[in-house]
């Protein structure tokens, strides 16, 4: 095995497009030992090893680099050697990234937090700044995604693939523009960076999650090949896996803002009252929740990944790559809920001095036998309304089915010493087709019920008679909505960039480049809202055999007068069951049996039957975005400083298309307050937007001490809209008492941030270091899904939808560690550390504020904090990481238009592998192995919201490499 000593020199070299890394046995150089300028995406290590704690021949300490210390000082290294600020995350080997999902590794680093779906990390927040504005690229280039916007789906990729993934916080007029909080560049292996000859490592074991009790299998390989003289190299690497997970949630689906009607007895008469009693506060509005609901969704996630590179380097001035990723991920769905509805007018609630409803009646056939006098005198306005208390039952079939691809090429080319050419061109591409049947039964209950809130003694309540709400004979049709939305997205990019080298001069360089970047989103609706409420109002029976219970006793731990089962049923013989003619004919809503015949033809008529998806064009989104930059970029030097300084100019080009589809009617079914649309014609529209951005930045590194270095930044950054934003689509929904629409907005500009960044670092070794950094951003036009309630058709609509307007700034400081015990004697020298907490500040000045609450930013957490131990030693290699964040807000205007918070988490996780042999490995790692809840609430933290669980997750198995 090859030795070199802690005093070799690396000598990085600009990258533009590209950053590969495949070795991970490299050279650490020690701190100050780089010369010259940084690059925008840092280059691969130099192929190397060490044995720690032996003296070389020539007398020069070396040092161990293998496993979790190479990721570490890998990562080091990068921190150090560039002039942005960066932060990266490296794999321990290859195929070995540190956690089995990559958001998962960077939650690791400083300022980084995630959101997570089905308990596997999805999204990334980056100092305070969500998935939407950070732009995530795979080698250097944009990938496509499969969600409805541009944010990057982590979880479709493995982690197996991976080999370092740089966060750069700082810009340079040659990295991309868009990514406000930080541009992500995951880089996956090249051959030509490696060791010659045939190299291969993979690993087969399973997933488990203990909430679903099951498991599923998870693998990987991956193989090398480069001829001896490093001219020619194949890499090729896969990945497949099966995971089986559950989430559990009580939820409350919002709370309404409003003044609404109540039921109170007054000397022993039942009397409405919409606003004058004195249970209402003196001033203000009062909050009520739109419905209370017990939800299971289990679900099976299959992934399949497929990565390679092939390099040919015919000459010395010549390197050619092609390389290209693919991804195939299914997730399959099923929900199981029970969904109350607390619809107006209320039984005496009573409210606390936030003006939350902290308890009320629901009205049932009980009260209404007792007080036929009182229901005739109001009968106008209660009606349409739906007074009796209703339960439903919900069977929810969903499916994500998407894959996504990455194919590029490069040229790196030197026609001189001193000049340098890079040429590079890609396409990508992503489809996504969501099905989903959202099937509702349910039964108007003979007794009134009471729900109370429970505030700081657990969670909601509603005092249910389970006999009656699980009675399969008063269960009756209900609701039932079937889609499938398409999502399809298509890009492309030509990067032509040039470096002229500069001898004996301050200006070491000077980079001169362009792009030009082509996207096309298309988003598509079919469902059948014509339809989905031919059985609503609780009026047709169903046939005997088609139900059975479902016992779910230990959602969330049971108790809390969760009821202990529901119905489910086969939906292919349920749907079956819907389109005969027969039970269409079963009259209802008043229709006589000629009537109702008409009515069945009329439905039966429809495309696909009243339950087939059809296309709706009021919701289809095409937007097309054009992209032309171009930049300089001069990087400067001296003895003991290096610093870049430039311009990045870009022309925005957009043109939105789809259709406007008029609402001729509103209407709803007698007994029910579903809100039924009927649409005119649709006719084609066109919007076109552009725009230029003219973006300057500058960063400077000194190096105080040959340990010891500080930094400077600045630089302006816009976030451009996500393309779904930009559509020119509306669609309607909700119930009488909050009517909802939704949609695009064509007019929307690009999100702007200025930017300033300070930073020290001090490297005690090539794997130690701690370091820290304040950051300040003023944000301009922010961007933000909000809701507002809006005047439409006559009505008060609540409209959700992206808006600029914002303008503010965020602030804070982020402080990181990472230390390796090497000094310390024997078994105590495998011991190491890292850490990192970030504090952020922040001010957001909106145009419209909420009456009772003032929104921040939406996924901004004033304080996070991370904090590992390791052990590596003997052929043990261990770590245990804590990740915590405190409480943020998801969103300003979310459910009903009130705000959604979520409570500060903390999450416990663990790997833990042992070396068998030098080439066999076995392997356990722990998710979440406290099994931490989420909590969300609205306004005030007494408002509930939901309370999730998705249990631990282990994953083991057995490793190969050779």
């Amino acid at each position: 095995m090859k030795r070199f000593t802690a005093h070799t020199c690396l000598l990085l070299s600009s990258v533009f497009v590209t950053a590969p890394v495949f070795a991970q046995e490299m050279t650490v150089p020690t701190p100050g030992s780089v010369e010259g300028g940084a690059t925008a995406l840092p280059q691969e290590p130099v192929p190397a090893t060490a044995e720690a704690g032996q003296d070389s021949p020539g007398g020069g300490e070396e040092i161990v680099v293998t496993g979790i210390r190479s990721s570490l000082a890998n990562s080091a290294r990068v921190k150090r050697d560039s002039q942005q600020i960066v932060d990266s995350i490296s794999a321990e080997d290859v195929g070995k990234f540190p956690d089995s999902n990559i958001a998962e590794s960077l939650q690791r680093i400083t300022g980084v937090a995630i959101d997570r779906s089905g308990g596997e990390g999805q999204f990334i927040t980056v100092r305070g700044l969500g998935p939407e504005f950070n732009t995530v690229l795979v080698n250097g280039r944009i990938m496509a995604t499969d969600n409805p916007g541009r944010e990057f789906s982590f979880d479709v990729l493995s982690s197996n693939m991976i080999q370092r993934t740089d966060v750069f916080k700082s810009n340079v007029p040659e990295l991309q523009e868009g990514g406000i909080g930080a541009t992500v560049n995951i880089i996956t292996a090249r051959p030509l960076s490696g060791r010659d000859g045939f190299h291969f490592s993979g690993s087969v074991g399973a997933i488990y999650d203990t909430l679903r009790d099951k498991a599923g299998p998870d693998a990987s390989a991956t193989a090398s090949w480069t001829n001896t003289e490093k001219t020619f190299g194949v890499v090729l690497s896969g990945s497949y896996t099966k995971r089986k997970n559950q989430e559990d949630t009580i939820a409350i689906d919002g709370w309404i803002n409003g003044r609404p009607d109540i039921i109170s007895v007054i000397g022993g008469t039942p009397t409405l009252i919409t606003g004058a009693d004195p249970r209402y506060p003196a001033a203000g509005n009062v909050n009520v929740p739109q419905s209370l609901y017990y939800q299971r969704s289990q679900e099976e996630r299959e992934r399949i990944n497929l990565a390679g590179a092939v390099q040919f380097k015919p000459r010395d001035n010549l390197e050619i790559t092609v390389d290209g990723i693919y991804s195939k991920f299914t997730v399959s769905g099923v929900v199981r809920k029970m969904d109350n509805f607390l619809a107006a007018p209320y039984f005496e609630p009573t409210f606390d001095s936030n003006g939350t409803a902290t308890g009320l009646g629901m009205i049932g056939g009980d009260f209404i036998a007792q007080n036929p006098g009182f229901l005739e005198a109001n009968r106008d306005r209660l009606t349409n309304n739906g007074l009796n208390s209703k339960i439903d039952h919900v069977y929810n079939l969903t499916k994500r089915e998407s894959e996504s691809y990455q194919f590029g090429g490069n040229i790196k080319w030197n026609p001189a010493e001193d000049v340098e050419v890079r040429l590079d061109a890609s396409v990508t591409g992503a489809n996504r087709v969501s099905p989903n049947q959202y099937l509702v039964i349910g039964a108007l209950l003979p007794y009134s019920y009471q729900f109370d809130l429970n505030p700081g003694q657990g969670l909601p309540t509603a005092s249910f008679d389970n006999a009656i709400i699980n009675d399969p004979d008063r269960m009756r049709l209900h609701y039932m909505g079937i889609d499938t939305n398409r999502s399809r997205d298509r890009g492309s990019e030509f990067h032509l960039d040039t470096k002229y080298d500069i001898q004996d001069s301050v200006l070491k360089s000077v980079q001169i480049g362009g792009s030009y970047t082509q996207r096309r989103k298309i988003n598509r609706q079919f469902n059948n809202s014509d339809s989905n409420c031919t059985y609503c109002g609780y009026q047709v029976p169903i046939a005997s055999g088609l139900l059975e219970g479902y016992d779910w006793t230990n959602l969330l731990g049971g108790g809390q007068n969760i009821p202990p089962s529901l119905f489910q049923f086969d939906p292919q013989a349920f749907l079956a069951y819907l389109n005969d003619p027969a039970t269409l004919s079963i009259p209802t809503n008043g229709r006589t049996p000629a009537q109702q015949a008409a009515f069945a033809q009329q439905v039966l008529a429809l495309p696909g039957g009243p339950f087939g998806v059809r296309e709706q064009l009021r919701g289809t989104v095409n937007v097309q975005e054009k992209l032309t930059a171009g930049y300089i970029s001069m990087q400067f030097g001296g003895d003991r400083w290096a610093g870049n300084v430039g311009v990045r100019v870009i022309k925005t080009d957009v043109v939105s298309s789809g259709f406007n589809t008029p609402v001729v009617n509103i209407a709803n079914t007698p007994g029910d307050d579903t809100l039924q649309f009927t649409y005119g014609p649709a006719t084609p529209v066109s919007v076109s937007n552009s725009y230029v951005n003219a973006l300057p930045s500058a960063n400077i590194r000194f190096n105080v001490t040959e340990k010891l270095l500080a930094r400077a930044a600045f630089s302006q950054t816009v976030t451009r809209p996500t393309l779904t934003d930009l559509g020119v689509n509306n669609d309607f929904g909700g119930r009488i008492s909050v009517p909802q629409s939704s949609g695009g907005n064509p007019s929307l500009l690009p999100f702007r941030s200025t930017n300033y960044d300070l930073s020290l670092e001090w490297y005690m070794t090539p794997v130690s270091y701690v370091s820290v950094g304040g950051f300040h951003k003023d944000l301009s036009d922010f961007l933000e899904l909000q809701t507002l309630p809006v005047n439409r058709f006559g009505r008060v609509f609540q409209d959700t939808r992206t808006r600029n307007g914002q303008t503010g700034y965020i602030r804070g400081i982020e402080v990181g560690a990472q230390y390796a015990f090497d000094w310390l004697p024997g078994f105590a020298s495998g011991f190491g550390v890292t850490g990192n907490y970030t504090y952020v500040d922040s001010k957001v000045q909106r145009e419209d504020t909420l009456a009772d609450f003032d929104c921040g930013y939406n996924g901004l957490s004033p304080h996070s904090a991370n904090g590992s131990v390791f052990y590596e030693k003997y052929g043990i290699s261990a770590r245990t990481s804590y990740n915590w964040r405190s409480d943020y807000l998801r969103q300003c205007r979310s459910s009903q238009g009130r705000p959604r918070n979520r409570s500060s988490y903390g999450q416990l996780d663990f790997n833990v592998a042992y070396d068998l042999t030098s080439n066999f490995q076995v392997y356990v790692q722990g998710v979440n192995v406290t099994n931490e809840r989420v909590n969300e609430w609205s306004a005030v933290e007494d408002r509930f919201l939901a309370l999730q669980e998705t249990g631990a997750r282990y994953n083991f198995g057995v490793r190969v490499k050779f």
